[in-house]
C-alpha cells in the first residue's frame, strides 16, 4: 500500500521546511546579538596614537563650557579658534612626517 502525496502536501512541506531554516537562521542573528562584545571606550590616558572618547569630550567640554561667547565678532570666537590651533599643531608634531597638516 503506497501513500502517496497530493501537491498540497508537497508545497506544505516545502513551506514548513523554509520557515524552519529562517527560524534557524533568526536565532543564529539573535545569539550573536546577545552574545556580543561591546569595545570599551578608551580613557583619556589612552596612548596618543590612539583615539579616545574621552580625550574627544574634553575638548568639546573645553570649546562648551570655558571659552563663551563664540558669536561672531566676540573674543570667544578668537579663543575657541586659537584653542583649536593649539590642538591641530600639536598633532601635528606628533604626527612628524607621517601626517599632513596645514594651519593658518
Amino acid at each position: 500500500m503506497a501513500s502517496r502525496f497530493s501537491s498540497g502536501d508537497i508545497a506544505g512541506f516545502k513551506l514548513l521546511f523554509a520557515l524552519a531554516i529562517l527560524y534557524g537562521l533568526m536565532s543564529i542573528l539573535v545569539h550573536s546579538v546577545l552574545n556580543m562584545k561591546f569595545i570599551k571606550p578608551l580613557d583619556i590616558d589612552a596612548p596618543l596614537d590612539r583615539f579616545s572618547e574621552a580625550r574627544a569630550v574634553e575638548h568639546v567640554r573645553v570649546l562648551s563650557e570655558e571659552i563663551d561667547g563664540r558669536q561672531e565678532g566676540r573674543q570667544g570666537l578668537k579663543e575657541a579658534a586659537q584653542y583649536i590651533k593649539i590642538q591641530l599643531e600639536i598633532i601635528k608634531e606628533r604626527g612628524g612626517s607621517n601626517m599632513r597638516i596645514e594651519i593658518e
